[in-house]
């Protein structure tokens, strides 16, 4: 409050703020921004990473059971050796695609790790004879076939009950955005004639939380993110 001496000499009273009262109002306003403009930030990108996922998942999800003859996992036909050829007669035709790479680099993020720091890729792409592509809504999407030869067991692929030949699919759902590290922003399915699922679909929670860590490989975290209810770990944000 400022009194005030007016034409007749006699005080007024005007109600408003000193320039002091004004600065000290700002500051208190700027340590509450501080303070709450992290959680918010956070906040906003788990929300907008959750929503990335999901469309990623149900966008292949469905381009990948389009992709099989009669409309059945059971009836899918892929053979190892001819990844490129299933990719250009039974897939592509589901997929807005910008751009191709077979075997070649120019689809795919180079030096992609793993959570605990491991290459997981060279410069070119995930695995030897792979089909990579970018997608119109910026993913980058890494195909590698994996026989069933291969399998360290019957059963284990990535974690995934698989029967036959299957494919090992890796997908970067910001494209050219950082950090490039699986269980972050790189996430990996397993697609066979038992459907298109994350990896580690058989694994437990205890076997999940390992790998979906700083020490482990990152392997399991979708799937880990789907049993908490599509939630992500604090330290798994990007």
């Amino acid at each position: 409050m400022i009194n005030i001496l007016n034409k007749n000499k006699a005080y007024i009273t005007s109600c408003g703020f000193t320039l002091a009262e004004v600065l000290i109002t700002l500051g208190v306003i700027g340590i509450i921004a501080a303070m709450t403009m992290p959680a918010l930030t956070h906040k906003y990108r788990h929300k907008a990473a959750i929503t990335q996922i999901k469309k990623m998942y149900t966008v292949l999800s469905q381009a990948m059971l389009l992709s099989c003859p009669d409309g059945t996992y059971s009836s899918l036909t892929f053979y190892d050796k001819d990844v490129k050829g299933w990719y250009i007669n039974y897939l592509k035709p589901h997929l807005k695609i910008s751009k191709e790479c077979f075997n070649t680099k120019g689809c795919w993020n180079s030096g992609t790790k793993y959570m605990n720091g491991r290459i997981a890729s060279s410069g070119n792409g995930v695995g030897s004879g792979f089909v990579a592509f970018n997608t119109i809504d910026g993913y980058f999407i890494n195909m590698d076939g994996y026989n069933e030869k291969d399998h360290d067991t019957v059963e284990q692929v990535f974690g995934v009950n698989t029967q036959g030949d299957s494919l090992i699919v890796h997908v970067d759902i910001n494209g050219n955005g950082k950090p490039n590290i699986i269980g972050k922003d790189v996430f990996i399915f397993v697609f066979s004639n038992k459907g298109f699922v994350p990896a580690c679909k058989i694994k437990n929670d205890t076997q999940i939380k390992q790998d979906c860590s700083p020490q482990g490989k990152g392997i399991c975290c979708l799937e880990q993110s789907i049993r908490n209810g599509w939630e992500i770990d604090k330290e798994n944000m990007w």
